[in-house]
């Protein structure tokens, strides 16, 4: 059972519905349940080109602020977060700790007196090959990152975001799994011809998205790529006739397209714990993920899943063979993850405990 008390809830983040992201998703997700269960949830985030200063979404307060995108929907930077226009929260709520909405809502939280609970996603720092790129993550981990991480009451998404929060000066770090809707995600699947593979996330280079394309060049599948971003234009140049791009969809349109498919591919090289690969579980795919992040606390290797390591091209297309060619290998890496997810990532489990270490 969650704490009886009802509290006034700020939460800052980058970026929000309708855009389109495993944080945002974990945002919404945990601010709608909240408000479902009597708590008031407002949400600060960046305001995009046609999107509304304020709106409600799901009881959600949203508070659009002006921002710089400077990597388009991947890191935003506020010209100014209008703390003054939202009665004072009992708790601040922030996410990620290399983005300056998470600095300077702890520093408010702080100023003012008011309990600060941090989720941290990530797990590790992405092997950047641009040296510029690198250079900057690595001052964003040692000045705000660190600053965050040791300022706050730090929650991590998986037991690897909470080894690394330590890493870089949390005190302690409660694992507050990310989740998935089974009930959305019922497990329903459509018949369809062929073996086909589904990926479903933003298009950038850090989901691997054309290891993907490389593994699959030649094969007899189909590959429904789900999703948009900066990268796409490179995918499709790459991109062989077996493969389908289909755009970004909705939650609705991405449980279609799983319920359509065979196998999902995760080839990220980072992650907390991927919700595409919760989701592709609670649909029953046989799923082979980068072995990034907390995606091992999701998937035993050759038991529910496979796990490969990121960039490994060669052994990525040997695993998707051996699911193309073994249906009753498909079906009891599904069943077997599916039984995981249904039982370890539940949101009513994960909101109860929440709630308590917000009180």
């Amino acid at each position: 059972m969650g704490v009886k008390s009802k509290m006034r809830i700020l939460v800052l983040a980058p970026y929000f519905l309708p855009v389109k992201g495993g944080l945002i998703s974990f945002v919404w997700q945990t601010a709608r349940r909240l408000v479902e269960r009597g708590h008031s949830v407002t949400v600060l985030t960046s305001r995009l080109k046609g999107m509304k200063e304020e709106e409600v979404i799901d009881g959600i307060s949203v508070i659009r602020c002006p921002s710089w995108d400077v990597l388009p929907s991947r890191f935003s930077i506020p010209l100014g977060i209008p703390f003054d226009r939202i009665p004072r929260p009992d708790v601040v709520i922030t996410h990620t700790r290399f983005y300056l909405w998470s600095f300077f809502g702890g520093r408010f939280a702080k100023r003012h007196g008011i309990r600060w609970l941090h989720f941290e996603h990530g797990s590790s720092q992405v092997r950047y090959d641009n040296p510029i790129v690198r250079f900057f993550a690595w001052l964003a981990d040692s000045s705000i990152g660190r600053w965050v991480l040791k300022n706050a009451k730090v929650a991590g998404v998986s037991k690897a975001s909470c080894e690394f929060a330590r890493i870089l000066g949390a005190k302690a770090c409660e694992v507050l799994y990310n989740c998935v809707d089974t009930k959305f995600f019922n497990g329903k699947r459509k018949g369809h011809k062929g073996v086909v593979i589904v990926f479903a996330n933003r298009l950038i280079i850090e989901k691997g998205v054309h290891d993907l394309i490389s593994a699959a060049r030649n094969l007899d599948v189909k590959v429904l790529i789900v999703g948009a971003g900066p990268y796409e234009s490179e995918l499709r140049a790459m991109a062989g006739p077996n493969v389908e791009f289909v755009g970004e969809k909705d939650a609705a349109g991405v449980r279609d397209a799983m319920a359509s498919a065979d196998i999902l591919v995760n080839p990220s090289y980072a992650e907390g714990l991927p919700t595409m690969v919760l989701e592709g579980g609670a649909m029953g795919l046989a799923v082979v993920a980068t072995d990034v992040g907390g995606t091992r606390e999701v998937i035993e290797d050759g038991k529910t899943g496979f796990l490969i390591k990121p960039k490994d091209v060669n052994i990525l297309r040997e695993r998707i063979l051996m699911l193309v060619k073994d249906s009753k290998l498909r079906e009891k890496f599904g069943r077997g993850l599916q039984k995981k997810v249904r039982e370890d990532f539940d949101w009513e489990r994960m909101l109860d405990k929440l709630e308590r270490e917000l009180a």
